[in-house]
């Protein structure tokens, strides 16, 4: 893997299922980073968003904060990269998909904000370059 530099970002973490899963994106790095990748650029191209590509700067950065929860509590990092957060995801591209999914309650007549779809219009806004992935 390349580190590109990046004039803007997403890191996604994503936490496993709280038992652990036995799928291949959770137990192979490659098959993990595909996974996020093929099924993250699907939703983007559905709509005209570009392809991301994989940073290995953000892929650290998500795993630093993954290793740093101990306490288990599921908060955002309040780093300076968007973030998307999962759990209970039985495989990497369910975790993509229930972001995706998001795209039901968004109002494309008036575009904004809002609780209930910021994880889709993270996976598909238009600026984003890279995406960095880790689990727990």
């Amino acid at each position: 893997m390349t580190t590109h530099p990046v004039s803007s970002q997403t890191v996604t973490i994503t936490e496993g299922p709280t038992i652990p899963s036995q799928a291949p994106e959770f137990v192979d790095g490659d098959a993990f980073t595909s996974a996020i990748l093929n099924s993250t650029n699907f939703y983007r191209g559905e709509h005209s968003a570009p392809d991301v590509r994989w940073n290995e700067t953000l892929e650290a950065f998500a795993s630093d904060y993954v290793g740093s929860t101990a306490d288990c509590e599921f908060r955002h990092s309040g780093g300076p990269y968007g973030e998307n957060l999962a759990i209970g995801c039985s495989d990497a591209t369910s975790c993509v998909e229930a972001w995706g999914n998001e795209r039901g309650s968004y109002d494309f007549g008036y575009p904004q904000f809002t609780e209930e779809t910021g994880h889709f219009t993270q996976l598909v806004w238009n600026d984003t370059t890279d995406v960095g992935v880790s689990t727990t």
